[in-house]
């Protein structure tokens, strides 16, 4: 049982990320229904993800939960869906479990914590509910985009109209890819900035007394935040992606379902990936094979030619994001043609699972 839950941390963070890569092929083609359906199964990927990276493994009904010693536990015979969403929003409560949560993002060269960990020494962070909430995302949210699936997927979709224009989801994968490419801060930053903001709330302070502890950042993290964005004197609008996750319109807009599951799935990933690394394992030495025998098989790149590291993978994307920015947008159809082959590359979300998971 303890192998079965362990694998199923990576392997479900990337069927994650390529059931969102199928729900940004339905936006491309029109189908905001369909994309709301297959973008919140990979919420749920994402879900089942981190839930396994932490010892809890959801199997329909028969689940169970390793503790420290490695005993296995049976715990409440929930389906998948219900069970995943209360075991997250339940595991979330503990502060410690949150820091397990935060500490893979990557921010100016180390972990977000180290920089956190300059203004707030001693200082737990506040319970994952709060934080996700100050992160525009709800944690309950994800039983509530069930919902919303449910409708997408069993219902007329004629009856309830979802339209996005070519211009539109443009712009909005263009958004989305430059959040996760590799070794990118974009969204980083606004979420450093987000909690340090919830930290010094709790103690009633403001950004703007922390100056002197401003100083003592390595120049890494100064070149990524100057204290005028801390202090939201410049670039005072959290991140458009942010926004996205606080929409909690009903229906739910396709843009938002993908952008709770893009920042699952990014959280998941980093769980996953430190994992491996936390039981001795190097993902690219060890999964060296494995990962090129995987990119091939989907098609991003030729079996015979694979990429030197995973980072090469950002080169396509930017090319097609390129030429998706440049391209005619009157209707829909103009729009597809005149992008071609660049319209499965804006669909390769498994780019994104490979370059997480074998940095």
């Amino acid at each position: 049982m303890l192998h079965v839950i362990a694998v199923r941390g990576p392997l479900h963070v990337i069927d994650g990320w390529s059931y969102l890569g199928r729900a940004f092929s339905a936006l491309l083609s029109g189908q905001a229904h369909a994309a709301r359906h297959l973008a919140y199964y990979a919420e749920l990927r994402a879900a089942l993800s981190i839930l396994a990276s932490s010892g809890i493994g959801i199997f329909n009904k028969r689940n169970a939960v390793i503790d420290a010693a490695g005993a296995v536990h049976i715990i409440s015979e929930h389906g998948t869906h219900n069970m995943a969403w209360l075991a997250l929003a339940e595991w979330a409560t503990s502060s410690l479990r949150v820091e397990r949560l935060i500490k893979p993002i990557q921010f100016a060269g180390t972990s977000l914590l180290e920089p956190f960990r300059e203004f707030f020494p001693a200082q737990t962070l506040t319970l994952g509910s709060e934080l996700m909430l100050k992160w525009g995302f709800d944690l309950r949210q994800g039983a509530e985009d069930r919902d919303e699936r449910n409708w997408s997927s069993y219902q007329p979709t004629a009856l309830l109209p979802l339209q996005t224009s070519p211009a539109e989801d443009s712009e909005f994968l263009r958004m989305f890819w430059n959040v996760c490419r590799p070794h990118g801060v974009e969204l980083e930053r606004h979420l450093f900035r987000s909690l340090l903001e919830e930290e010094a709330l709790s103690h009633n302070l403001q950004m703007a007394d922390f100056e002197h502890i401003y100083g003592n950042l390595h120049q890494g993290a100064k070149n990524t935040v100057s204290f005028e964005f801390l202090t939201r004197v410049d670039d005072s609008v959290d991140h458009v992606f942010m926004l996205h996750l606080a929409n909690v319109e009903v229906p739910a807009p396709p843009y938002a379902m993908m952008c709770r599951a893009g920042l699952l799935l990014k959280l998941a990933t980093g769980m996953a990936e430190e994992n491996l690394r936390a039981a001795g394992v190097q993902p690219v030495q060890h999964f060296n094979n494995w990962w090129k025998d995987f990119g091939g098989h989907h098609g991003l790149w030729r079996p015979d030619l694979p990429p030197e590291t995973t980072a090469d993978l950002w080169d396509d994307v930017d090319l097609a994001l390129e030429e998706s920015a440049a391209a005619p947008k009157a209707h829909r159809h103009e729009w597809i043609q005149s992008l071609g082959a660049s319209a499965m590359r804006m669909c390769e979300t498994e780019r994104a699972a490979l370059w997480g998971l074998f940095p």
